[in-house]
């Protein structure tokens, strides 16, 4: 058996995961992101249009949706793939590389369970339109 590789340093306060693990809360991450974006058909659904201009820019949007959906899906197969490809005894610092994600709920499941969710960055707005 080879020795862990850790490819990228930890802080003092943080300790190495294993890449497996890591590459998978990411996959949920894609997972979950193209459910949600699922459910964007609902604003398209249903839609009544007045000319034809709105009905090909109402078609548009729903293609768009389904290819963000099918985008995020197929990579988080791709991520899936790929955790279970990788060297179990490889390490990272997953709580280092999540402080660069502006959301904090998020850089909070990306990185170290233990993490209390603080990042490089304050906290990401949710904006309503």
């Amino acid at each position: 058996m080879t020795e862990p590789k850790t490819t990228s340093p930890c802080g003092a306060h943080e300790r190495p995961q294993p890449l497996v693990e890591v590459l998978s809360r990411l996959a949920t991450e894609l997972r979950n992101a193209a459910k949600e974006t699922d459910r964007l058909h609902c604003l398209v659904d249903g839609v009544e249009w007045s000319n034809l201009e709105e009905k090909h820019e109402l078609i548009h949007s729903a293609q768009a949706i389904d290819s963000i959906e099918q985008t995020l899906s197929g990579l988080s197969d791709f991520v899936c793939a790929l955790a279970e490809l990788a060297p179990a005894d490889w390490q990272v610092c997953g709580g280092a590389a999540a402080r660069s994600v502006k959301l904090a709920e998020l850089a909070a499941r990306l990185g170290d369970h233990d993490d209390d969710g603080r990042t490089d960055h304050p906290a990401g707005e949710l904006e309503f339109f």
